[in-house]
């Protein structure tokens, strides 16, 4: 059985989670706050011109620090908790897959799921974008320019900021058959890493995956964001290998 084989079924198997509808709620909860804040609070007079830019850009900060850190330890726990649930995981290793092709599955859903976060936050921001352009016509905000290539910048760059934090999840995710385990590891790492990156940003910060993600959202870091990438990814690798390392000795009794 190759891997696409063994995606395959955990794709039907999440099709019977909550887990796509726990993405696109995720997903939806930036645009909704944005909206909120703009339709309530104004608009800037410097700042109108450049409304469509800031939704996808400044605006994605509070999905960058908060949401898509917390989705991702959700996801990442709650996925690989399926056949402790359902007590599965003998069936699944019985069956004529290979460790290696149920690991890398599983984890590729996730990225998929990931994926899915990212189209779905920024259609619900373009979403927004038009509430915006019905409601103020004369902001004309649909008609403002905005910089393709900043905003798919920033996405990549969280993306790969976080990745490191997806992998160690992961792993937590499929090791401990309690999920609130690896959700109180992921919150109490995430919190220290915000302390420390507002703190010491420029200092073991940036070799602390649980703190990369405050560096692609602020634009004084700017110069950082490529090692801080690199650095995610290598942790990744790690952490991904350890993972799987430590998944195929270990006997699965349920």
């Amino acid at each position: 059985m190759n891997l696409l084989i063994s995606l395959r079924g955990e794709l039907l198997k999440t099709k019977r989670t909550a887990s796509i509808y726990l993405t696109i709620i995720a997903a939806a909860f930036g645009p909704l706050m944005t909206m909120l804040e703009l339709l309530l609070d104004g608009f800037d007079g410097e700042d109108q011109a450049t409304i469509l830019e800031q939704l996808f850009t400044s605006k994605f900060q509070m999905t960058g620090l908060m949401i898509f850190p917390f989705f991702i330890m959700l996801i990442c726990t709650l996925l690989p908790q399926i056949e402790y649930k359902n007590n599965a995981w003998k069936q699944v290793l019985t069956s004529p897959q290979t460790k290696a092709n149920v690991f890398m599955a599983k984890f590729i859903n996730v990225q998929l799921l990931i994926l899915v976060f990212l189209v779905a936050n920024q259609l619900l921001m373009f979403v927004g974008a038009v509430v915006l352009h019905v409601l103020h016509p004369a902001l004309h905000v649909l008609n403002q320019p905005i910089d393709g290539k900043r905003v798919f910048a920033i996405l990549v760059n969280n993306y790969a900021a976080l990745l490191a934090i997806c992998c160690i999840q992961f792993w937590l995710g499929i090791r401990f058959r309690n999920f609130i385990v690896p959700l109180a590891v992921g919150f109490a790492c995430w919190l220290a890493g915000t302390i420390l990156g507002m703190n010491f940003p420029l200092g073991f910060a940036k070799y602390y995956p649980y703190a990369f993600h405050m560096y692609p959202n602020f634009s004084q870091y700017k110069a950082v964001v490529p090692a801080i990438a690199w650095t995610s990814l290598g942790y990744s690798v790690l952490f991904l290998v350890l993972g799987y390392l430590d998944f195929r000795r270990r006997r699965m009794d349920t």
